[in-house]
């Protein structure tokens, strides 16, 4: 197998999950304002997280199942509208009125459902990491609780970005823990493939 895929996905999952965390960190310390700064860097774990969900997908490659397949189809499709969406959002922070931009005809569904179509693909990620067995558990809890957390954040007022933050580090840990996991999984293989042609 190339391992060019792979290697993309080890390393884009590790670079978006930390620019996740240090994205929404700075529009909390930002305070009522979002911070040009950390939506920009949401833009780029967005645009990032395109190659980590190919990544990932062959990483796992026969445990993937139909989940994985959907996994990797939904979450890239509604994670494509999502970084539209945040382009969008830094020229709003930018002071710009872009407010009628997503109450169009044609807009108005794709903001509504390009959101959920990313939060289905990223929970059935977390579901096929868990029963895949490539990568650690933990990863897959990680990226279900992060996940359903940062959906919550949409209705929780006042408390948005505080638990934005939470869901960011969640779901941060679990691309970071399945870029590094996967590192070593690598290695392991390589080792066990070496020792075979020994023999």
């Amino acid at each position: 197998m190339n391992q060019s895929i792979p290697r993309m996905g080890r390393i884009t999952a590790i670079l978006s999950g930390i620019l996740l965390v240090l994205a929404h960190s700075l529009n909390l310390l930002a305070g009522e304002h979002e911070s040009i700064f950390g939506t920009f860097l949401i833009f780029a774990a967005h645009l990032l997280l395109v190659f980590a969900f190919f990544g990932l997908y062959s990483l796992q490659g026969d445990r993937n199942g139909l989940l994985g397949l959907f996994a990797m189809i939904l979450g890239n499709i509604g994670n494509i509208i999502v970084t539209a969406i945040v382009f969008v959002e830094i020229a709003q922070a930018s002071g710009e009125k872009v407010g009628q931009v997503f109450t169009t005809t044609f807009t108005k569904p794709i903001y509504t459902f390009g959101p959920l179509l990313f939060v289905v693909g990223m929970i059935l990620l977390g579901v096929s990491m868990i029963r895949g067995k490539v990568f650690p558990k933990i990863t897959g809890y990680l990226l279900l609780i992060g996940t359903i957390v940062f959906a919550a954040a949409s209705v929780s007022g006042d408390s948005q970005k505080i638990v934005e933050v939470i869901g960011a580090l969640f779901t941060g840990a679990g691309f970071i823990v399945s870029g590094l996991k996967s590192n070593k999984l690598k290695r392991l293989s390589e080792s066990e493939a070496g020792k075979n042609v020994t023999l």
